[in-house]
This record gives C-alpha cells, structure tokens and sequence, in this order.
C-alpha cells in the first residue's frame, strides 16, 4: 500500500487492474461539483475512483460493486485504509435491479469495459476479468435504477461508441449534460471521452475543452500535473 501522492490517500492495487490514466480523468471531472452524499461505483476494481472522490468529498458515502472477489477485497482494504464509509458488494452489476438503494444516489461513476460488440481486450487477463459483455444499454440502466432524479451519471468511454452511449442513456432518462474530450496531444484526435448525464434532466449538452496530456515537448501538460498532484515546473 503507497499514497496517490505525498500526503494523498493510500491505495493498493486491484491484482488485474491497476491504477490506469482513464479512471484517474473520470474521479477528476465527476469531482467537479459543490458537494457530494451518497456515489456508487459500478465496477470498481481496487476501488480507486472512490478513493479519489473520498479525498475531495470526505463526508460522503461511497458504495461500489465488482463480480471478481479479488477486486472486492482489494477495494474493502483501500476503504479501510482511508476511513471510508460505504459498503463494497460482490455481485455482478448486470444484476443491477437486485442492488438496494434504487433511487437513493446522487452520483453513479463507471469505467466500464470498452469493447462490448465482439471485440475484447487484447491483454488475457482484463479479457477473463472482464469480458465484453457491459453494453452502454446495461451501465445506463444500472446507473437509472440506482440515481435519485436530478442525480448524475459519470463515465469515461471511447469516442467511437459516443452515438451507442447517448442513445442508451436517453432510453434509460438520463439526459447527458456535459462532456470532455481527452487528446494525447493538441493535434491527436481524443482518445477518450468523459461524459456527465442527468437522471430526469432537460436537453441540453456543455461541451468543454479538450483535455490535453502532453507539451509540444512531450512533458505533461499543467492541467494533467494539477490532476495528478505533480510538482508544478520551475
């Protein structure tokens, strides 16, 4: 177990799955708002993003869900470290509708496996971990049978499946409002997409600037070093 950074929270990894660009952008951009009670994660892994959120909302509960034992006892041993209130369930979040607390969330977050149409991950062991059967259909879901209305829904996904996911989240009345492109570089095409939907919201979309992870001379840029508590450049 090590800190996030010095004087951060402490962590441990998930045995498969660890501690990846995409999850720390997501606790990043779902952070970004005036409080936070009641977060469930829908497949945490080590449970990183509520590590994450804890540190900006400490007063919060935090619940989370993974099929895969290992990951559940990883996540309960992060809690523990850090003081964290909430419970950490094994069960598969497809099974969403046997989950209690329908309606009570005011926050749903999920990294969830990004290649659900055939295509599975070229590393064997987040094949067998995961598989690739999460559909937008399915996490939109779970996140609408467990979001108070008003609530949010936060995840971070590949530009390619964008149309599939907003579709999937209007069928389960979750209305996206917000979402950010994330480039490797100013001229990359975005590599990943963070989205924030409303459970019950209006339409109406907030596009905002791309976050960019690299200078032209490759270094990370002053927004990536802020998200990971990097030491600012002199």
């Amino acid at each position: 177990m090590r800190q996030l950074w010095p004087g951060g929270p402490q962590y441990a990894d998930d045995p498969v799955f660890k501690i990846t660009t995409d999850s720390v952008l997501l606790a990043h951009f779902a952070a970004q708002r005036r409080q936070l009670d009641l977060c469930m994660d829908l497949g945490c892994g080590g449970g990183l993003l509520s590590v994450l959120l804890h540190d900006r909302f400490p007063g919060g509960t935090y619940d989370s869900v993974d099929l895969r034992p290992e990951a559940v006892r990883a996540c309960e041993r992060n809690y523990q470290a850090n003081a964290i209130d909430g419970r950490v369930l094994c069960l598969d979040a497809r099974q969403y509708r046997s989950m209690d607390g329908a309606g009570e969330y005011g926050l749903v977050v999920c990294n969830p496996p990004y290649y659900y149409t055939g295509r599975t991950s070229p590393d064997e062991a987040r094949a067998a971990a995961r598989g690739d059967s999460l559909s937008p259909a399915q996490f939109s879901g779970a996140a609408s049978y467990l979001l108070r209305r008003g609530g949010s829904f936060c995840l971070v996904h590949k530009p390619e499946f964008l149309a599939d996911i907003f579709a999937a989240m209007r069928l389960a009345d979750i209305e996206p409002k917000r979402l950010r492109f994330v480039t490797h570089a100013a001229e990359s095409a975005p590599s990943l997409v963070l989205i924030e939907g409303c459970r019950g919201g209006r339409p109406g979309l907030s596009a905002q600037p791309s976050l960019i992870l690299t200078g032209p001379d490759g270094s990370p840029t002053e927004e990536l070093r802020r998200i990971y508590h990097m030491r600012t450049k002199t």
